[in-house]
């Protein structure tokens, strides 16, 4: 059985045509799934409507008003950081354009390999500086090697909780700002 047309029926409310509404009765009739969608919606627009008015709390208004300026003062700042931003990067594009363009010494290719150059640097680099570690974890005593792991490892531990905490304390600060 085909419920969807029914249920959109029932669910939107909107006026129907005495062929439709007259179908809807039947099939409201002939199937409770549909029926029991129609009671409780009938309910619970019943109890929604029936529901008292509850006043804001004092203060309510000016507090959010407070914060819609607050927002939007925010969301300025976001749109022209972005701005900035975007407007700094066009202009690191347009001068690497214009040096490539206007300057014959540089190359697209100078600068590919340039970049290139710099990667493998840093690679190489990176890859030595794994060498000396893993070399000085050979040549150390278990025990030893052990006792540094653990005492790096408290200090990372501190480090983030000291993190952890200091950014509580300002969620805490904002949150009684706020308030």
């Amino acid at each position: 059985m085909e419920h969807q047309p029914f249920r959109t029926w029932i669910l939107e409310k909107e006026p129907l045509t005495i062929e439709e509404q007259s179908r809807l009765e039947d099939h409201l009739a002939a199937c409770p799934e549909c029926a029991r969608l129609s009671g409780n919606l009938e309910r619970a627009l019943h109890i929604v409507h029936s529901a008292p008015e509850v006043p804001a709390p004092e203060g309510f208004t000016r507090r959010w008003q407070a914060s819609l300026a607050q927002r939007k003062h925010a969301e300025e700042k976001r749109e022209a950081r972005n701005l900035v931003f975007s407007l700094i990067g066009s202009a690191i594009v347009v001068a690497i354009g214009a040096i490539l363009i206007f300057d014959p010494k540089v190359s697209l290719i100078s600068l590919a390999a340039g970049s290139l150059t710099s990667f493998f640097t840093v690679v190489a680099s990176a890859e030595s500086v794994i060498e000396f570690i893993t070399s000085l974890a050979r040549s150390l005593n278990p025990s030893i090697l052990a006792l540094v792991l653990i005492i790096l490892g408290g200090w990372i531990l501190l480090s983030a909780f000291t993190l952890a905490l200091s950014i509580w304390k300002l969620a805490i600060k904002r949150g009684v700002k706020n308030s």
